[in-house]
């Protein structure tokens, strides 16, 4: 879980990358910012994922070896019917995908070096292929089932390979719990995945609240500037001090939940972090006059009545 400090950094860190007067809307600019941001969790959860596709795999290769040693026989049996074509092709369809996956599997532990922080492109990229051929593989076996059902006569022959075929799903089943973790939670094989899953989810969630927050009341947070700061023009004001007064005025302003001394507090800290010694002095005067007219405002025309942004589900 995210801290709250973590939450609110990142959101200041959106607002000034993403310069509310010339760029991109901040519906628009999020999945960029995203990738830059949880970069090392990303990276996180995609070695923890590549190590658990190769630790299923382990158990997948003697099932993998099995079916292609006795594919070839049935082939030339089904080959040999000149009216089961569809089943001959729904069973080269299973194999050619399975040498498939067995070189992504190779290039992968080829790749895959535990002790890098980074993540290689091609790593990523491979999880990423054998994720789709996974579903591939997924359909084309329900397709054989299906096929295989018109032809009763070679449902015996087909029997170690269709037990072949079983259990190569059953890791199937469990590399999809890899790629979709969090639809598992509680299944101890994700666990990890699911805990980095999470905390992504929900940094973004609360770090997108924040800034939902500045954006939909953008307007009446620069009127309330304006009073408190003479001749006040936003592009005047070093974009990082804009950011943090920002945020810090909308949450004066329109979190219920928010206290307007923590809001202060949070502020001036960030900006000693992030500015200057001059610059936390001078938002800690800003915010606090902005706090003492918000609290002269009645519940009945307080902005947190009209302009508090919906939440998001």
């Amino acid at each position: 879980m995210s801290s709250r400090r973590e939450i609110r950094e990142a959101a200041i860190q959106f607002l000034y990358c993403n310069d509310l007067e010339e760029c991109a809307p901040a519906d628009e600019a999020s999945d960029a910012f995203w990738e830059l941001l949880l970069e090392s969790d990303f990276a996180k959860l995609t070695k923890a994922s590549v190590k658990s596709v190769l630790h299923l795999n382990q158990g997948r290769q003697k099932r993998y070896i099995k079916l292609v040693e006795k594919a070839p026989e049935l082939e030339s049996l089904i080959a040999a019917d000149p009216v089961a074509k569809k089943l001959g092709r729904a069973l080269s369809a299973i194999i050619k995908s399975e040498n498939k996956w067995q070189a992504l599997i190779d290039s992968m532990a080829r790749i895959y070096k535990p002790q890098n922080e980074e993540v290689q492109t091609d790593l990523a990229d491979i999880l990423q292929e054998i994720y789709l051929l996974n579903n591939t593989i997924t359909d084309q076996r329900t397709a054989w089932d299906i096929q295989l059902a018109d032809y009763p006569h070679f449902k015996q022959r087909a029997e170690s390979i269709n037990a072949s075929i079983a259990a190569l799903q059953r890791v199937s089943d469990r590399i999809k719990m890899v790629q979709n973790p969090t639809l598992f939670p509680s299944h101890s094989d994700v666990a990890h995945l699911v805990s980095t899953a999470d905390k992504m989810q929900s940094m973004r969630a609360a770090v997108d609240g924040k800034v939902q927050l500045v954006t939909t009341n953008k307007v009446k947070i620069d009127e309330i500037i304006r009073t408190v700061v003479e001749n006040y023009v936003p592009e005047r004001i070093n974009p990082v001090d804009r950011a943090i007064l920002r945020l810090g005025a909308a949450e004066i302003m329109f979190d219920k939940e928010m206290p307007a001394a923590v809001a202060i507090n949070e502020a001036v800290e960030i900006s000693q972090k992030f500015s200057s010694t001059d610059s936390s002095k001078f938002i800690n005067g800003i915010l606090d006059k902005i706090s003492n007219i918000s609290a002269q405002i009645t519940p009945e025309t307080s902005p947190n009545q009209t302009s508090e942004p919906k939440s998001q589900a």
